[in-house]
């Protein structure tokens, strides 16, 4: 299985998003990682439907990502973005700026550990898009911001298919390819989860907190 790339052959459209093209062929460019065509459409599908008011974001890179969650969200909606790399920090802090997004967007600069911990905030929609091999040891920080009813959307679970790749993985990549593994077990298993994962982009999982009664 590949990254899929089925949406790219229907749409006219030939990139995610018209408006914010120059940044996605920049990102292309210069080798900085960006949500696939898939994933992306499926995101900004989930915040369509969900209206959410309260977004975190982890792993922001420039801001690509972010610009989706800013412009496919309500006007009043808040959203705090969490990148460790000061240098990309400032260039998504340019392109915040560049589309009128500096007062809906809250940029914290330093690792996702660290600032999950003075986070106050009850969210109702996060994006993880972080170090792949993180996600399994930043979930129990994410649980106790996400509200009942509120979306965790991961991308990029299936990295490259290697998750679901037969026989030994290599030593480099060993470590990452296990805790994703990790990771799916336990949002496919936990009692406060509905989850579910799709192969969009380079996977993407789905899981949605349960209501207080349910």
């Amino acid at each position: 299985m590949k990254i899929t790339d089925i949406n790219s052959k229907f749409s006219k459209s030939k990139y995610i998003d018209q408006q914010f093209a120059e940044i996605e062929n920049y990102c292309k460019e210069i080798h900085i990682p960006i949500i696939d065509r898939d994933a992306a459409d499926l995101l900004k599908l989930q915040l369509k439907l969900k209206k959410p008011h309260k977004i975190l974001e982890i792993g922001t890179a420039h801001g690509f990502s972010t610009l989706l969650l800013a412009k496919y969200t309500p006007e009043m909606s808040e959203i705090t973005a969490v990148e460790f790399d000061p240098d990309r920090a400032q260039q998504a802090k340019k392109n915040f700026l560049k589309f009128n997004y500096q007062e809906k967007i809250d940029l914290k600069v330093g690792d996702a550990f660290d600032v999950l911990l003075y986070l106050k905030k009850d969210y109702d929609f996060i994006f993880l898009d972080a170090a792949k091999g993180q996600y399994f040891y930043l979930f129990e920080y994410l649980m106790e911001l996400l509200v009942p009813g509120g979306l965790l959307i991961s991308d990029n679970v299936l990295y490259k298919a290697k998750v679901l790749a037969e026989g030994e993985t290599k030593h480099k990549i060993r470590t990452m390819v296990t805790n994703l593994k990790k990771y799916l077990k336990l949002i496919m298993n936990h009692p406060e989860l509905d989850s579910t994962i799709v192969t969009a982009g380079d996977g993407m999982a789905i899981s949605r907190r349960k209501d207080i009664n349910e």
